[in-house]
């Protein structure tokens, strides 16, 4: 006979610890029946919670959130340029920004100034 009591043994209690599968018209649909349960006592409080947050957003805000990076004043050309390959080697050389650096140089020898945007 074990030392461990049958009720213990019977205490043991295994879950599947993954969350059922459900589609996402499941999902919706369980949502909107919670959705038409709440009163509008709780519907207000969640929302006095989610605005004292300073980390909540509106939802509304979310879509208008622009990505990636700003807009340049002016806008570049893009070219298909034919150099020497000892031209483009030498600016390739000196590291990143080298199209920077060239566009520089040419701007210098037309006598251009950097227009005022």
């Amino acid at each position: 006979m074990s030392k461990t009591s049958d009720r213990s043994r019977s205490a043991v209690v295994r879950r599947n610890a993954s969350a059922p599968v459900r589609t996402r018209e499941e999902a919706l649909a369980i949502a909107r029946a919670a959705l038409s349960r709440m009163s509008d006592e709780e519907d207000a409080a969640i929302r006095a919670a989610a605005l004292a947050d300073p980390d909540a957003r509106p939802a509304e805000t979310l879509s208008l959130r622009k990505r990636g990076r700003p807009r340049a004043d002016f806008k570049k050309v893009a070219v298909s340029l034919k150099l020497d390959p000892d031209v483009v080697s030498a600016y390739r050389a000196k590291g990143p920004g080298w199209q920077t650096r060239m566009n520089d140089d040419l701007r210098k020898a037309a006598k251009l100034k950097r227009s005022a945007s």
